[in-house]
């Protein structure tokens, strides 16, 4: 079992647009948006400081069945995003 991991950055939408089409692949075992401690937001988030405004992003994890089907994810994401005008980023882990 492979997983891929990547971030979206742009809305809620966007992210699950994205989603849905990595669960219509055959070999995706699973697709889940994971939380991303990180670069959780602390209480001075509420303030609405310019820094805290600003596109959200998504830590995403595909499991996948082989090193094929990774490729084959990574290619659909990088073209789901170019369509959907979002950026992505793959991480090795969060």
């Amino acid at each position: 079992m492979r997983v891929v991991r990547f971030r979206v950055v742009g809305d809620y939408e966007m992210a699950n647009a994205i989603i849905v089409r990595l669960h219509e692949m055959d070999k995706v075992d699973r697709v889940e948006e994971v939380a991303d401690q990180m670069h959780s937001r602390d209480d001075v988030s509420s303030l609405g400081l310019p820094h805290d405004e600003g596109p959200d992003f998504h830590s995403i994890e595909v499991h996948v069945l082989d090193g094929k089907a990774a490729q084959e994810v990574h290619d659909r994401i990088e073209i789901a995003a170019r369509e959907l005008d979002v950026a992505v980023e793959f991480v090795d882990e969060f």
